[in-house]
């Protein structure tokens, strides 16, 4: 992956976190944090991974993509990039995942 893309990736982190918390209404995607985003070479597409306290991360997930266009639009805002990309919100299943292998390396008994 080449240096700027990193950079794309970084600076659209940090945008979002602060954007979530501070320009969005909805009390459940205030408790969202952002963990990872991956955008693609053509700088189109973008996927932004998060976790959150709450319950239900489907639904979450799902009012995050409905504000998608909003996000998007208060970004377009604040970086000037020649091609700004769109917003995938998936849930990240990696605490969740790890959580599950200690679970299971716990349970074989030590010698």
């Amino acid at each position: 992956m080449s240096n700027r893309l990193f950079k794309v990736q970084d600076l659209l982190h940090k945008e979002i976190a602060m954007l979530l918390h501070t320009s969005v209404q909805n009390p459940d995607i205030k408790s969202v944090t952002i963990s990872g985003v991956r955008v693609s070479k053509d700088l189109k597409y973008s996927e932004i991974y998060f976790t959150t306290l709450q319950k239900n991360h489907k639904k979450v997930e799902l009012d995050l993509n409905k504000a998608s266009s909003f996000i998007r639009s208060q970004l377009a805002k604040k970086i000037h990039l020649k091609r700004l990309p769109s917003l995938k919100f998936t849930y990240d299943l990696t605490a969740e995942n790890s959580e599950k292998i200690e679970k299971l390396i716990k349970s074989f008994p030590e010698n």
